[in-house]
């Protein structure tokens, strides 16, 4: 006989105690994946992390958006993890320009500041290579700051972004759809303003090619030309597909790769650069 203990028999031996606390820890799998290890009853607490807003579901609603860090602190954390002691005008002048081109992202801040501490260069020095060659530091993997995969901070993203290719490649037919519209989406944001982008955009891009369908392609501009229903995200009757626009848009935000208010999305610009380096 088998002397392991299956799940179920650890969850019903939880909740016969009182005082409990359940983590999971950046669960990233889906509301299904963890509502199945909850134990019954109201005994203990259960804290989730998660990259997913799915997940407010099973929390009765009882959720915190953790937000972008505010400047001070991000310029307070790279001090720290490159180990500079100054507090000098031109150390803070230096931090505040670097963190304006990081965008407050903790895990770009601390790769930053253990490439800093490392090769003992200044905030003004790191910040021209910066400029000068983005991919390549991001990419960096000497220098991987506090990633919980141990990537750097592009690193970290391109598994997202493989997570999404793998699942565009599947074979449940609505996640594999979803996906695929989540990398159109993707590609097509990264040139676009960060802030207040639209569904109406792209609605409104796909309307307009609809009504100049029958049009000579040599009187059109080239982008126009390469246009396709994918693209545009339109079903097969040509009409503007809300629904898989939308589905696209709930894959991008589950892996944190925008940020949706409404029908209003943005994307930071540091997932931006990226986006386009790669």
């Amino acid at each position: 006989m088998d002397a392991t203990p299956s799940a179920e028999s650890v969850l019903v031996w939880i909740s016969d105690r009182d005082n409990w606390l359940m983590v999971f820890d950046n669960a990233d799998g889906g509301y299904q994946v963890v509502e199945k290890f909850i134990p019954p009853g109201n005994g203990g607490s259960i804290l989730i992390t998660s990259r997913d807003q799915g997940l407010a579901r099973i929390t009765s609603g009882t959720c915190l958006e953790v937000t972008e860090m505010g400047e001070d602190e991000a310029i307070a954390l790279l001090l720290k993890s490159a180990m500079i002691d100054n507090d000098s005008v031109n150390v803070a002048t230096a931090a505040q320009k670097l963190i304006a081109a990081l965008g407050c992202i903790p895990l770009a801040i601390d790769q930053v500041g253990a490439y800093v501490m490392s090769c003992g260069c200044g905030l003004d020095h790191y910040l021209e290579l910066f400029m000068e060659y983005r991919a390549r530091l991001m990419s960096d993997e000497d220098f991987r700051g506090a990633s919980l995969y141990n990537k750097t901070t592009y690193g970290t993203w391109e598994i997202s972004l493989e997570a999404i290719k793998c699942r565009a490649e599947g074979k449940n037919r609505a996640q594999s759809l979803a996906a695929q519209s989540a990398l159109t989406l993707h590609k097509i944001l990264a040139f676009l303003h960060h802030d207040n982008i639209s569904e109406e955009i792209f609605k409104n891009a796909a309307l307009n090619f609809m009504e100049r369908e029958g049009e000579i392609t040599d009187t059109l501009p080239q982008s126009i030309s390469l246009l396709d229903s994918k693209t545009l995200f339109l079903n097969v009757d040509g009409k503007w597909d809300a629904l898989q626009f939308e589905a696209g848009i709930r894959v991008l935000v589950s892996f944190s790769l925008i940020k949706s208010i409404g029908k209003l999305y943005s994307v930071h610009p540091l997932v931006q650069t990226w986006s386009r380096d790669r």
